[in-house]
């Protein structure tokens, strides 16, 4: 059996009169609409991980939840992948980072953000999501 790819990421969020998400493009696939999320590499913590994608693939740093609030499975490309996803109070959005040439970004309104997730897994992690902790 082949091994199961272990994935963090993130579910980013702020209040700007109303709950927004903030969503990014995939960089294979740039008509979906993502999370940010990467590999776990050896000696980081899935927190880490999480924290260091948003800031790579969407340019922004925040608090993160202290647990996973969610967790999905998914195959690409004949790999099974894992994901824990956390939640991430955006306090700081950069102008320039690692990947922005790569991805487009954007912060919606919760029931916009969900109509316009790709995945369905993710959805269903943001829909069940307490963004009031």
């Amino acid at each position: 059996m082949a091994k199961i790819i272990q994935q963090a990421g993130v579910i980013p969020f702020l209040f700007d009169q109303e709950l927004k998400i903030l969503l990014i493009t995939s960089k294979m696939f740039p008509n979906r609409w993502v999370l940010p999320k990467g590999h776990i590499e050896k000696d980081h913590s899935p927190r880490d991980t999480a924290l260091r994608e948003a800031l790579e693939e969407a340019g922004i740093n925040g608090k993160i939840s202290e647990f996973p609030v969610g967790e999905y499975d998914y195959h690409k490309f004949d790999r099974s992948y894992h994901v824990l996803m956390y939640m991430l109070e955006i306090t700081e959005m950069l102008d320039e980072w690692p990947e922005k040439k790569l991805r487009n970004r954007q912060l919606l309104p919760l029931e916009a953000a969900l109509r316009t997730l790709s995945d369905a897994n993710v959805r269903e992690i943001v829909k069940a999501a307490d963004f009031n902790k």
